[in-house]
């Protein structure tokens, strides 16, 4: 490894360029050196525009001929399991997109194909590099350490879906389609489910997998799905401790609008935690911590500095790759994140 880290990215679609190349471009620690892209002219102007050197039609040609120290490979969540593994397999770090695949048996075998080639993969769960999510999780480690608060007593997770794009500008492109991807196929949804869980399922795990993993965060512990609202408005779970847990799903309309909040109510306190639109740059999100267990009530409203969660997620992964620190998403927790979406499809046919 050089002075810089060389970079090689797999796809250069929407988010790819948007949430992924915009960012590592300006971190002087790393450079982007190989772009892994089916689409011939997309990949010369996207090469062109983020003045990446060498350009390689698949994955696989990159990985035998490019000299890179980590990959950032960004694609539909269904092509991991077929893509993955290749890159795990030569040892070299890689970060991709929630969720880790598709189903939890296969996130499982990349997590232990990445453990048996001593590979770094990081599961892109950017709500975790939120900062205002970072100081919400310090405080709760805080409270539980020194017993202040007291107990915890449940979590309340709200996320109607809304704008996330928050008309930010578009990517590059040339409209080419791309050309068949010999060895690359879609990973099929869980074998047990019928068609109209599945499609649900899907959708869960694409959008929500992001506060199922949040509020994994903020537990510091596992959790399991106890019920599943039939309508889907909804669920219901407890963790491992004791602490009961609320999803809210349920849309009514948003437009050009964000609301994303997590409350975490202890004994003799509560924290409120407000995380940003996907796409809205230079915003923190929002912490409120109210604490009850003094001689008087203390309220605080920390001021968040207003860094983007995906440029401090790409900050992060470099500094892992580094040996500089630690992965804030364990790829265990990857797994464990579609474990919980599983309970929460298998209760929801039930309850249908």
């Amino acid at each position: 490894m050089g002075d810089k880290l060389r970079i090689g990215f797999v796809g250069c679609g929407y988010m790819g360029q948007k949430a992924h190349m915009d960012n590592y471009v300006t971190i002087p620690e790393c450079e982007i050196v190989a772009l892994a892209e089916g689409r011939a002219q997309t990949a010369e102007i996207v090469a062109r525009k983020y003045n990446i050197p060498q350009v390689y039609s698949d994955h696989r040609e990159m990985l035998e001929k490019a000299d890179i120290d980590a990959v950032v490979a960004i694609m539909y969540y269904g092509l991991h399991r077929s893509v993955v593994p290749d890159i795990l397999k030569t040892g070299k770090p890689c970060l991709t997109e929630k969720p880790i695949c598709v189903g939890a048996e296969n996130a499982q075998f990349m997590v232990d194909t990445a453990a048996a080639s001593g590979s770094l993969y990081y599961i892109g769960y950017m709500k975790r590099s939120t900062p205002a999510a970072r100081m919400a999780v310090d405080k709760i480690r805080e409270w539980k350490a020194s017993g202040q608060a007291g107990g915890m007593k449940y979590i309340r997770a709200s996320m109607p879906p809304g704008d996330w794009i928050m008309s930010i500008e578009g990517p590059v492109g040339a409209g080419d389609a791309p050309p068949p991807y010999e060895g690359v196929t879609n990973e099929p949804m869980p074998a047990w489910m019928p068609e109209g869980i599945a499609n649900i399922y899907n959708a869960f795990v694409n959008y929500y997998i992001h506060q199922v993993n949040m509020i994994r965060y903020l537990l510091g512990e596992d959790f399991h799905v106890t019920w599943a609202d039939p309508s889907g408005a909804v669920l219901g779970a407890m963790s491992d401790s004791g602490v009961p847990i609320i999803l809210e799903m349920q849309g009514y309309g948003l437009r050009d609008a964000w609301e994303e909040t997590y409350r975490v109510v202890f004994d003799n306190g509560k924290i409120d935690l407000s995380i940003p639109s996907p796409m809205q740059r230079q915003n923190g999100g929002a912490l409120e911590v109210l604490f009850t267990g003094g001689q008087t009530q203390v309220y605080e409203r920390p001021v968040v500095p207003p860094h983007w969660a995906f440029l401090e997620e790409a900050r992060h992964f470099v500094a892992c790759v580094q040996g500089k620190d630690t992965p804030r998403a364990p790829m265990g927790d990857a797994v464990k994140d579609l474990q919980v979406a599983e309970e929460y499809a298998r209760l929801l046919s039930a309850a249908r």
